[in-house]
Formats: structure tokens, C-alpha cells, sequence
């Protein structure tokens, strides 16, 4: 069972209240600060304390001085009535005197909630003033009675990633095996969560002239456009993101004959499946909307179409595996 308010009001230092009339007394203030003290706990030594309300504009300035072992320390906090003058300064009172109550350093205070709410007033929005120490004092709204020393969550915090982002990239890229191709081309769009990515590709691989020996020579030159859809989730290490990828790639491979009679035109539709990593550096200054880096993969052959001449002289065949290797770079939004 607790110990009544007028008990442990009575352990309470010297308390100076001053306020226009109209205001609650001090005894209203000692209550209040009561109501937050816990009676079992050892109270820190407290000299005197003074509090001073005055009207400021549209809302009050409380200067709260707090008397220990000879040094005063003052908290200026902003409110918007008087009745919130005494719930914030009893709250800051409240820490001061008794010790227990006092948060990790990397917590702010909850105020307590006042019964009943008092009418707001209209006006602008009050605003913090600074401690006479030197140190800043949060913004109070009618409701809140935070000290003005109150450690603030870090701004990393207060900001959320966004949940989902757009992106486009251009880049050239080289290949090796499979395709009777080497260099293209691929652009393409997605979209990007803090921890993956998904995208939508088009990949165009320039024409290749392959010749084979005979009587005449004969060959073909090839040309490829692929659809890629990608996709994995994405680590990351400061501005550096390293996005790992598997995918599917649809395309058409072009050949148009040369050396033979009458010349040569086909076109085969194939497939493959893509897994890979990347490297890529989204530099601080760019506020995360640019991005630069590597990508290299391996594609396996889903379909394996051949090209054949006349008389059943092969120009080429698609091969089982290939290795890619792309320049990305990429604009992101919002």
C-alpha cells in the first residue's frame, strides 16, 4: 500500500512556485510531483528547487532551477497552458528528486498522461527554447512535459527506408561460350527493396561473322536480342551492394549466310537459366540515386538450336553454358 500524497509531498525539498494568479498554487504543484515519486525510494540530494510560469505569446515559458551541492541547473520548457506548466515542471522535478526514475541515456522519457486533457489554444505551434545551460530543449505540445535535455532519437532512426524503389540501368556487356556472339548491349528497369531486387531486362548482342574453311568458304553472321528477367536478395556494406542474381533469358538468335548458294537466312528461339553476382557503389553524394558497378553471371542453356548449311555443313551450334560479364549503370527513384 502507498504511502498518501500529503506523506511524501512532505519529503520533498524546498519548492519555490511562482505564477500569475489564476494559476494552480503550490500545493497542486508538490501533489503532482508527489504522484510520480515512489515513497520506498531513497531521494537524491536536492537543495531547493525553484519553478517560475509565465504566459509567452500564445503559449507559457517554465523555467525549472534545480539547487544540488552548491550549482543550479535550470530547464526552460514551452506549454501551452498553465495547468501543463505544473504536469511538465512535476515531471521534471520528479527525475531530479528521485534517482530511480531516471531512463537509460538512450531513452526519452515518457510524460505522463494528464486526466483530464486540457483544451488546447489556439495558436502556433509552441516551440522549445534553449536551456540556460547552453543545451537545446525539445518542442512541448500541450500534452508532453519532456525535460529539455531529453536525448533525441538519432536521425537514422527517425528516417524509414523507402519500402520499394524504382530503377533503370543502361551498360555494355561481353560473353564467352554458347552464343556464337561476344559483345552487346543491356538496358532494362526493376525495382528495389532494401535487402533485394528484381528486374526486367533487354539484352541486344551485336552481329558476329562466323566463317568456316571449304570449298568456298561458307559462315554466317549472327545476331541476338534476349528478354532477362533477374532477381535475389542484396547485401549491403555501406555505399558498396553486392546483389546476388539467379534468372531466366528468352531470346531469338539471327543468322543470315554468306558464301553460299542461294544464301542463307534462319532464326531459332532459345533459352537459358542465369546465376550471378554483382558489385555496385551508390556514392554517398549522390543521395542514393545513382549507382555504378559489375555484373557477372553464368547462363546454362536451356535450348540448344543448330544452324546448318546446305549439305548438311554446320555453321553453328548453341553451346551448353556461357560465362557474361556487364557494366551497370544505374539511376534509381525516388
Amino acid at each position: 500500500m502507498s504511502a498518501p500524497a500529503s506523506t511524501r509531498a512532505a519529503a520533498l525539498p524546498t519548492i519555490e512556485w511562482d505564477a500569475p494568479a489564476g494559476c494552480p498554487d503550490a500545493e497542486v504543484l508538490r501533489a503532482e510531483i508527489s504522484r510520480h515519486l515512489d515513497p520506498a525510494a531513497a531521494a537524491a540530494a536536492t537543495g531547493s528547487i525553484r519553478v517560475q510560469a509565465r504566459p509567452d505569446g500564445a503559449g507559457w515559458h517554465v523555467a525549472v532551477a534545480i539547487a544540488t551541492d552548491g550549482r543550479t541547473q535550470e530547464r526552460t520548457l514551452a506549454v501551452a497552458s498553465c495547468d501543463a506548466a505544473v504536469r511538465a515542471a512535476a515531471f521534471v522535478i520528479a527525475i531530479a528528486v528521485d534517482p530511480a526514475r531516471r531512463e537509460p541515456e538512450d531513452v526519452v522519457p515518457t510524460p505522463p498522461d494528464p486526466s483530464p486533457p486540457p483544451t488546447p489554444t489556439p495558436g502556433p505551434e509552441p516551440k522549445a527554447e534553449a536551456a540556460s545551460d547552453g543545451g537545446p530543449g525539445p518542442a512541448l505540445a500541450e500534452d508532453e512535459a519532456l525535460p529539455a535535455d531529453a536525448p533525441l532519437a538519432p536521425a537514422s532512426q527517425a528516417r524509414r527506408r523507402r519500402a520499394v524503389r524504382g530503377l533503370v540501368y543502361v551498360g555494355p556487356g561481353v560473353q564467352v561460350g554458347m552464343l556464337p556472339v561476344q559483345a552487346g548491349l543491356a538496358v532494362g528497369a526493376g525495382l528495389a527493396w532494401p535487402r533485394a531486387r528484381l528486374t526486367l531486362g533487354y539484352a541486344r548482342w551485336f552481329t558476329t561473322e562466323v566463317q568456316r574453311p571449304g570449298e568456298p568458304p561458307y559462315g554466317a553472321e549472327f545476331a541476338v536480342h534476349a528478354g532477362q528477367l533477374r532477381g535475389g536478395p542484396v547485401l549491403r556494406a555501406g555505399p558498396l551492394e553486392l546483389p546476388l542474381q539467379a534468372g531466366l533469358e528468352l531470346g531469338a538468335l539471327q543468322a543470315v549466310g554468306v558464301g553460299g548458294e542461294p544464301n542463307y537466312a534462319a532464326a531459332a528461339l532459345w533459352g537459358a537459366a542465369t546465376v550471378g553476382a554483382g558489385l555496385m557503389w551508390a556514392p554517398r553524394a549522390s543521395r542514393g540515386f545513382f549507382a555504378v558497378g559489375l555484373l557477372a553471371e553464368a547462363a546454362f542453356a536451356l535450348r540448344r538450336p543448330q544452324f546448318v548449311f546446305e549439305g548438311d555443313r554446320e555453321v553453328a551450334r548453341v553451346g551448353p553454358a556461357a560465362f557474361r560479364g556487364f557494366l551497370q549503370v544505374e539511376a534509381r527513384f525516388p
